[in-house]
């Protein structure tokens, strides 16, 4: 199989503790053609220290804090790959993630991104439990099944380049649900994908961003999403 460029973009702000977690899954994925590039929201944490080991591996690029969704705009337009995967810094890949995803477009041009099933770990990184994303493989029940809530997990996402370039970056007007967002606007134009495996370690540490949903941003992300798919949504 061909090997096209695969870009990983580490998203980080303090969290330190757990970043070689993160980076250690990427660096050592059984698939070579690898671009890593960790963006530092400003982080206060010694983020800069844990990442002195893997920089000549990586790309780091340090900002002031602006939120998630500028971090990882900023990872994506630096991002060279035909694909692009974005990592949370507190979670990690697991097995032959990118290679079984790569796999997985590379047979399908018209495939916007695809994602997959994950397990949750605990703040020392053990298992809890397993869980099987839903996934439909018709884009109409994927886009009014996603209506009734969010279940593509960001971290097991990966985006075929040009097809993200066509409809747009995330949107830094919300700090939640940004990735909700995206997956309508990609819906609009591709299809997706879907691997059962668990791929992905999603931690629950107590702090994550899921523990205090912003109601309002899901509200706008669904609205928007009724204007994108006036046929399919009332």
């Amino acid at each position: 199989m061909l090997m096209p460029k695969v870009s990983v973009v580490i998203p980080t702000y303090n969290h330190s503790r757990y970043l070689t977690h993160a980076l250690e899954s990427v660096i050592n994925q059984s698939y070579a053609n690898l671009e890593v590039i960790v963006i530092d929201d400003g982080s206060t944490d010694g983020t800069a220290d844990v990442i002195k080991p893997y920089r000549s591996k990586i790309n780091y690029i340090y900002k002031e804090n602006g939120g998630t969704p500028s971090a990882l705009n900023l990872g994506l337009s630096t991002a060279s790959g035909k694909y692009i995967c974005w990592l949370s810094a507190d979670d990690a890949f697991l097995e032959d993630k990118v290679a079984k995803q790569v796999g997985l477009m590379e047979n399908d041009p018209g495939m916007g991104f695809s994602y997959t099933s994950f397990v949750v770990i605990d703040a020392y990184g053990k298992k809890q439990y397993e869980v099987n994303s839903a996934f439909y493989p018709s884009r109409q029940e994927m886009v009014t099944r996603l209506m009734e809530g969010c279940f593509i997990n960001g971290s097991s996402v990966m985006m075929r380049s040009n097809a993200l370039e066509a409809v747009g970056f995330f949107d830094i007007g919300l700090p939640q649900a940004h990735d909700y967002d995206l997956w309508f606007r990609f819906l609009r134009h591709y299809t997706c994908g879907f691997l059962p495996e668990h791929l992905l370690a999603y931690r629950w540490h107590g702090e994550n961003m899921s523990l205090n949903p912003d109601e309002a941003c899901s509200v706008i992300v669904q609205e928007r999403a009724k204007k994108l798919f006036p046929g399919w949504l009332n």
